[in-house]
């Protein structure tokens, strides 16, 4: 089987070694070194099956060590640390290079070398499909006429990806010996009977709240990779999803702006800030939904009332507004009511995650058309968002945050160029917010390595700006009365009552859902995934599987309705599995008043879910 370099989707594993030597003093001035390069592949045309490839290309020392200048002119710090290949003048000028022996122990100096070349994580060398990354490698082994030539098998015994994979992060004892355990079909004997009782789904919800819905899980080989290429991995994609607002990025792979300190990228971006007449107003804490924290600090100050509420929840006394006592509010008390500040605000960026990719799911192909980016793809996407799996807010979900609170962002972000960008919400999409449109401004970190999803945090004009220059927004706000300005923000509780009722009034409408064509290649990939994803979650149990199989036809075939179906998968994959499951079932489907019944359902379901929280 041969296997051309168009048709490789990705590669997932590079070896090269150095496996011998040759020389002919015949037809050979210098001794040539064997280089065996094996890569393992994906293919456009074998799906998800993994490909191993093989060849053989012989090198000279002196092609060694001109492998070994390029790269020290492309990366002069990386390779500071890196020795080159020792060259043995003496024994080259004695002629004595060309024996047995010392070729044998070159040879180890170069597998050597060329291991410790491939462990860097900085080089990336192994990137032979990436075009950011240096090329210096793939030319040296030969792997375009190499891949060409090379006989390509199939691995035997490889886990199979797929799509999609329900996983349950914290399953009770019970759960565990259900799904271990082979059942029969009897123990849902009543689905063929009627409905379920819904106090039983509700006991069920409960116990199943902390079910994430996330891709199938890596093997253990790839969790332990989980190092510095992982992380680059990670910074590159989030690097390319800030390129798409526009911004002036570099593409040097030893750019500093990729290795600086946080608190060099935090000083640089306040005085950016400084510069434009704006200062720090807040900062999330690391290693969180930033540009959330941001945006509910700022709403909060025109209304704190969900402050207030957690903190008599809590027991944490209120704040004292005389002089006095504040300025006795230092040292350990003032650290404890930041902490308290910190976990109010994560209960309630929790609660506007769950709604933000809720509604970015209600209104999904919207914004299909507005980034031009396949319905399928941005529900995974919001899923993974919604999964607690995701710690980024990029620029989807930035808009998205902008269109369902009605808000203005200001954004200035710390590229080579400080660029400021306006995020405005999306036109025909109605915001779950009342009171007018608000203002604000965040400066933007941008992916490094040692924060590698990007840093949000909170400006505000300063008010020692002159008049032509001062912020017409900030003097909007002072000059609202206090029943004005806490009308702008009523709490998480009526930004998700209002969510209810755009979920009523887009299931009264529902045109927008189907108005684009069924796509039979796009089902056809999706049916598979779907499959292999209950069949892992099911614990490979066949009649569970089979149990699956069974109720899709059913309803398929206009048997039971799409609320018994919801609620047979509610049973059996938990609130969020069924949600997830529904929402890519509605691209297999092929009859659209199934869609739609199956849509009706899905939603119908969360919006009495919705309304247990927060019921007046």
């Amino acid at each position: 089987m041969r296997l051309a370099v168009r048709d490789v989707t990705a590669i997932q594993q590079v070896r090269v070694r150095v496996d011998g030597s040759q020389f002919d003093s015949s037809v050979m001035t210098q001794p040539e070194f064997l280089l065996s390069t094996r890569v393992v592949v994906r293919s456009v045309r074998h799906g998800g099956t993994q490909l191993q490839a093989s060849w053989r290309v012989f090198r000279s020392f002196h092609e060694f060590q001109g492998l070994d200048a390029q790269l020290r002119h492309a990366f002069p710090q990386d390779m500071k640390l890196l020795a080159p290949p020792p060259p043995h003048r003496r024994r080259s000028w004695l002629r004595r290079h060309r024996g047995a022996k010392f070729l044998a122990r070159r040879c180890a100096e170069l597998n050597d070398y060329l291991e410790r070349l491939m462990r860097s994580p900085h080089l990336r060398l192994t990137r032979f499909l990436d075009p950011r990354a240096p090329l210096v490698l793939r030319c040296f082994c030969n792997f375009d006429a190499g891949l060409a030539t090379a006989d390509v098998s199939a691995l035997p015994n490889q886990f199979e990806s797929c799509v999609l994979f329900l996983d349950y992060r914290d399953r009770d004892d019970e759960a565990k010996g259900r799904a271990n355990s082979t059942v029969d079909s009897s123990e849902y004997s009543a689905l063929a009977g009627g409905e379920f009782d819904e106090q039983e789904l509700d006991e069920r919800d409960r116990h199943s709240a902390e079910q994430l819905i996330r891709q199938r899980r890596p093997s253990s080989r790839v969790q332990e990779r989980r190092g510095d290429d992982a992380r680059l991995d990670e910074l590159q994609a989030n690097l390319a999803d800030d390129r798409a607002r526009n911004l002036s990025l570099c593409t040097k792979y030893e750019c500093a702006c990729r290795v600086s300190p946080f608190r060099v990228m935090h000083n640089k971006m306040t005085r950016m800030l400084r510069l434009r007449g704006f200062k720090q107003a807040y900062a999330p804490p690391e290693g969180a939904l930033t540009a959330l924290y941001c945006v509910l600090y700022k709403l909060q100050q025109f209304n704190d009332l969900d402050k207030r509420l957690y903190d008599a929840l809590t027991g944490f006394p209120p704040a004292n507004g005389t002089p006095a006592m504040a300025a006795k509010e230092n040292g350990r008390e003032a650290t404890d009511m930041l902490a308290n500040d910190h976990l109010q605000l994560s209960v309630g960026v929790e609660l506007l995650r769950q709604t933000l990719a809720n509604y970015g799911l209600l209104h999904v192909h919207a914004l299909e058309r507005h980034f031009r980016t396949a319905a399928v793809d941005l529900k995974k996407r919001l899923h993974e968002f919604k999964a607690r799996r995701q710690l980024r807010v990029g620029a989807i979900e930035l808009v998205l945050l902008a269109t369902m609170l009605d808000l203005s962002i200001l954004l200035i972000t710390n590229d080579h160029e400080g660029s400021e960008q306006q995020i405005l919400p999306l036109a025909g999409l109605r915001p779950i917010r009342k009171g007018g449109r608000i203002s604000l401004t965040c400066g933007y970190i941008l992916p490094t390595l040692v924060c590698v999803n990007g840093f949000y945090l909170l400006a505000e004009r300063e008010r020692i700006v002159p008049g032509p220059m001062a912020d017409l927004e900030s003097e909007e706000e002072m000059a609202l009365t206090e029943r004005q300005r806490r009308r702008r923000w009523q709490g998480v509780d009526e930004m998700d009552r209002r969510f209810m009722a755009e979920i009523e009034r887009s299931l009264l409408s529902g045109a927008d859902a189907f108005a684009l064509a069924f796509d039979f290649d796009v089902a056809d990939s999706l049916n598979s995934a779907i499959l292999d994803a209950v069949w892992d979650d099911c614990q490979h149990n066949p009649n569970l599987f089979y149990l699956f199989q069974r109720q899709a036809r059913q309803f398929g075939k206009g048997r039971t309705t799409a609320r018994f179906f919801m609620q047979y998968l509610e049973v059996a994959f938990g609130l969020e599995g069924a949600s997830y499951l529904v929402d890519f079932l509605l691209h297999v489907l092929p009859e659209e008043e199934l869609r739609k019944q199956l849509l009706h359902a899905r939603w119908t379901r969360l919006h009495r879910q919705l309304a247990k929280r927060v019921s007046p």
